[in-house]
């Protein structure tokens, strides 16, 4: 038997190719505005009031007109004629120019003096000084902000045109069952797309979780139908790779095409990009930390090529506590715990092959290392990329001297002959 390997495809040359064959989905809903934070704009988004409507007090005090204290000075001080007594934001009545701040108020036998003249508009916020109706609150293509919100509703918006993308998330395998249940002997809990979904989503994406699908080609093919007709990318996890019961390839195949099998990246080399009925299809591998890569590194540049991206992550400096061993021909994403020490960062490579779960929670970052790099020695200043906050250096869960390094096993599409 003679076991035959697919072409790994360079994983920039992927993410081109993804975004040259699937245009943007044209999907505009309404939203009320007190939900809308996350959202992309559709198009430019105007007011619907003029802020303020009329001149307003800037400062508690009394309005005045500013020609009738023009006299007044230190030691010289003049009486208000017929003061109106004012509120910051009160409106300022007709006739009016100009608030005396009541810190600059002298009380004085039923009276009122100040000592410090006032200029025309002084201490007033004239109508429409924040904005007017009809002008540009939000340009379209904008991501809504939680401060975006109040500037909204505040300028009469209720609700507003958000352009959205749906995503479905297929898990499989017949060793599944839904989080709540005890898995068997060989079992396992599904939680690929309740990360992927939580991924996804602060991008902006609406995503939904369909039900698992035993490894069954005629129930996957079901599947992905309905998940293709629902939505405008389709994301399944597991059934990738080359095991007797991975289907997935074959099914995309036969309802559309595969247009790579096989992507240059560790984790997540099994994984596959297809396309039905225009849309785009991505299988991701089954072991978690693979299908967490792939998800990330193909489908969240795709929703980012089409305008939904997460808020920019950060990026730190730090100093490798160990080396890291790479593959040229890959790009490899390794799983660190950072922590600072003095004024700078560590970052320590967690053991490939350790606990998928439990390793993406001691991980708090990660590292890029692009093909043509190779290995990276220990002490060298690398880019980082935190996937939460930095820890204090005696607080770092440092892997036990039980867990294996070794490399994570990933296996190609094959195919047998004889």
């Amino acid at each position: 038997m003679v076991r035959a390997r697919f072409d790994a495809k360079p994983l920039a040359e992927v993410r081109a190719m993804m975004r040259s064959a699937f245009p943007c989905p044209d999907r505009i809903v309404t939203r009320p505005v007190a939900g809308a934070a996350g959202r992309v704009t559709a198009g430019p988004v105007y007011s619907s009031l003029t802020i303020p409507a009329t001149d307003i007090a800037a400062r508690d005090g009394f309005a005045v007109v500013s020609g009738e204290i023009l006299r007044a000075g230190d030691g010289s001080p003049v009486p208000l004629r017929n003061p109106c007594r004012v509120n910051t934001g009160n409106a300022i009545p007709p006739g009016y120019d100009a608030v005396v701040m009541i810190e600059d108020v002298i009380g004085r036998d039923g009276a009122w003096y100040t000592e410090n003249p006032v200029l025309p508009g002084e201490h007033i916020h004239p109508a429409g000084s924040e904005i007017r109706r009809g002008d540009l609150i939000l340009p379209a293509g904008h991501r809504i902000r939680p401060c975006d919100i109040g500037a909204l509703l505040s300028c009469g918006i209720v609700a507003v045109d958000v352009r959205e993308v749906k995503v479905g998330l297929i898990p499989t395998g017949s060793e599944l069952v839904p989080a709540g249940n005890l898995p068997g002997p060989g079992g396992a809990v599904e939680s690929n797309t309740a990360v992927a979904a939580a991924l996804l989503g602060e991008a902006g994406a609406t995503c939904t979780r369909y039900g698992i699908v035993r490894d069954d080609p005629v129930l996957l093919r079901q599947a992905i139908k309905n998940g293709i007709r629902e939505n405008d990318l389709l994301l399944i996890s597991a059934g990738s790779s080359a095991g007797t019961r991975d289907f997935t390839a074959a099914v995309i195949s036969d309802l559309g095409e595969v247009l790579v099998h096989g992507i240059a990246m560790k984790p997540g080399a099994p994984a596959i990009v297809g396309r039905i009925d225009g849309k785009p299809v991505i299988g991701v591998p089954g072991y978690p930390i693979a299908a967490l890569t792939a998800a990330r590194e193909l489908a969240l540049p795709l929703l980012a090529a089409w305008g939904f991206s997460p808020p920019p992550a950060e990026r730190l400096r730090a100093r490798l506590a160990g080396t890291v061993t790479a593959n040229p021909g890959y790009d490899e994403f390794v799983l660190l715990t950072v922590s600072r020490t003095g004024d700078g960062y560590t970052a320590i490579p967690l053991p490939r092959g350790a606990g998928p779960q439990i390793a993406l929670v001691r991980a708090n970052a990660y590292l890029h290392v692009p093909a043509g790099t190779g290995g990276i020695g220990e002490g060298t200043e690398v880019e980082i990329l935190p996937t939460g906050q930095c820890r204090e250096q005696d607080e770092v869960c440092k892997p036990t001297p039980e867990q294996p390094v070794q490399d994570q096993k990933e296996t190609f599409p094959v195919k047998d002959s004889t």
